[in-house]
C-alpha cells in the first residue's frame, strides 16, 4: 500500500500498481457531479468514459504514472457533451500542473540542449 501523501485532494486512489522504474496509480475523480462552464448547469449524467495516462512528480525517485478516469458529461441544459475539469490537470494535458511547474523552474535560464541533455540524465521525458 502506497504510504505516501500525493497532495492532490481531488482524487481516490482506487488501485496501485508498483514496478522496479516506476509506479502506476489509478484515480477517479471524488466528486461525481460537473457544471458545463458555458451554461453552469450541474449535471451527474455520465455520457462516456476514457482513462487519461499522466504524468507527475517523482516519489521515492521513481517515475509516478496516474491513470485517471476522465468523464464525460452531458449538460441537460444545452444537450452538449462536455470534459470533466481537474484541478491539477489541465484540459488534454498528459501533465500535472506540478510536474509542469517543476520542469519549467529547471528550464529558466538554460539552453535548449542543457535541458534535453539534463531530463535524459535524470530519466525524465
Amino acid at each position: 500500500m502506497f504510504s505516501v501523501s500525493l497532495e492532490l485532494p481531488e482524487f481516490k486512489v482506487v488501485k496501485q500498481v508498483f514496478h522496479e522504474e516506476f509506479f502506476h496509480l489509478y484515480f477517479v475523480k471524488k466528486s461525481r457531479e460537473e457544471r458545463y462552464p458555458y451554461c453552469r448547469y450541474l449535471t451527474d449524467h455520465v455520457h462516456d468514459r476514457r482513462t487519461r495516462k499522466v504524468r507527475d512528480l517523482k516519489v521515492l525517485e521513481k517515475p509516478l504514472y496516474l491513470f485517471v478516469q476522465v468523464n464525460y458529461y452531458r449538460c441537460f441544459n444545452c444537450d452538449e457533451v462536455f470534459t470533466q475539469t481537474f484541478d491539477s490537470i489541465q484540459p488534454n494535458n498528459h501533465q500535472t500542473t506540478r510536474y509542469r511547474d517543476c520542469l519549467y523552474e529547471q528550464c529558466l535560464g538554460l539552453a535548449i540542449q542543457t535541458v534535453s541533455d539534463t531530463l535524459k540524465k535524470s530519466g525524465l521525458p
